[in-house]
Order: structure tokens, then C-alpha cells, then sequence
């Protein structure tokens, strides 16, 4: 991945942002570059361990949830006329916000295959993965629907409850339950980390 190619992904990811009818999109912006959004890994030493990484994955999850969408609203259109693709653009290409000053130290190793490692840092607001990126969103002035700040929230699925308390297991239920939107972002996030940023293999 180049500095080109990173330049028409971030231009990219401005342009969806800007189709939303969320204010002060340009503040938002400066706000992620601030941050270092737009150069941060998405993984210490997983998917996409790299500069960028972030910003792909974004994209990634974005690309899938709309797969999603369109693979199901057929069937069920009771559940899918009250996603909007707006809703979808905003809480897939923001959902790991939280990620942008995460990830610290120099990079080791192959950097181009994304086998480069990072440091995580918890020390900045120790708080969980989803509801870090909702207070950083909230913090920025970001406007969030209910459904987008528990598809954000809940983004990990299962993964954020499983040692969790019985009232937040019952909260993440409620909110699959409430919002489509949180099963769809967790889909795409899975699938975009899991199947297509999953290093490429010889198969012999």
C-alpha cells in the first residue's frame, strides 16, 4: 500500500462521511487526523498490522455491511427498510475510532506484508474496545442515533460479553433485539477482519 493509494482511500472515506447529513464533517475530520486516524494500524500484529491499516478496515467493514444488506433486504424487508445506508456508512467507518492513538512504537519486521508489530496502549481512557469509540465520538460532537451508538458499542458481538456481567449480556441482547444495525456492523466487522484481510497462503 502506498501513499497514494492511502490518499484516495482516506479521500474515500471523507466523501461517505460527507454524503451523511452529520455536521461540522470537516471538524470531524480534523479531529481523526488529530488523532491519527488515517495512519494508524487496525492490529498490534494481526489484520492489517500497518500503516493504514485503520483506514482499510474501515472501508472494509463498510463494503461488507452493504453486501450485507443487499445479500438479505429481499428476504427481509421488515428489517432492512429501517437500516439506512447512512446509519451504515456512520457506524461502520467510525466503529473502531478508538483504535487511532491506540497502537504505539515502531513498527518491526516486513512492513509491506503487515507482519510489522505495535504496542497497545490502555493506559488513555481504560475503558472496553466499543464503548471508548462511542465517548470519543460523543466527546468530538459527532451526532449518533441510539441504533448507531450500540452498533458501535456492540460491534465485537459475543466477543465484548463473554465475561461480562448478566446485565450487560441482557443490554447487548436488547440491542440486537432494538437495532438491526448492531448485528449487521458486528457481521461486517467479522467478516472484514476474519475472510478479507486474512493474510493470502500458498495452497498446494
Amino acid at each position: 500500500m502506498d501513499k497514494k493509494e492511502l490518499f484516495e482511500l482516506k479521500e474515500q472515506f471523507i466523501s461517505l462521511l460527507k454524503s451523511t447529513t452529520l455536521e461540522d464533517v470537516d471538524l470531524i475530520v480534523k479531529d481523526l487526523e488529530d488523532l491519527g486516524f488515517f495512519k494508524a494500524p487496525a492490529s498490534a500484529k494481526n489484520h492489517l498490522c500497518y500503516e493504514g491499516g485503520l483506514l482499510i478496515h474501515s472501508l472494509n467493514v463498510y463494503e461488507a455491511a452493504m453486501k450485507i444488506k443487499e445479500a438479505f433486504a429481499t428476504a427481509r424487508p421488515d428489517i432492512f427498510d429501517t437500516v439506512s445506508d447512512e446509519s451504515i456508512i456512520i457506524a461502520s467507518l467510525l466503529h473502531d475510532v478508538c483504535k487511532a492513538s491506540a497502537y504505539v512504537g515502531k513498527p518491526t519486521g516486513r512492513y509491506e506484508l503487515g507482519e510489522s508489530s505495535y504496542n497497545y496502549n490502555n493506559t488513555d481512557l481504560p475503558v472496553g474496545h466499543g464503548e471508548k469509540s462511542v465517548i470519543m465520538l460523543l466527546r468530538m460532537g459527532v451526532g449518533l442515533s441510539d441504533a448507531e451508538i450500540c452498533a458501535i458499542r456492540w460491534h465485537m458481538g459475543p466477543w465484548a460479553v463473554n465475561d461480562s456481567s448478566a446485565e450487560e449480556k441482557g443490554a447487548y441482547r436488547t440491542a440486537e433485539k432494538l437495532y438491526p444495525l448492531v448485528s449487521i456492523i458486528h457481521m461486517a466487522d467479522t467478516a472484514a477482519a476474519h475472510i478479507l484481510e486474512r493474510p493470502y497462503t500458498t495452497i498446494n
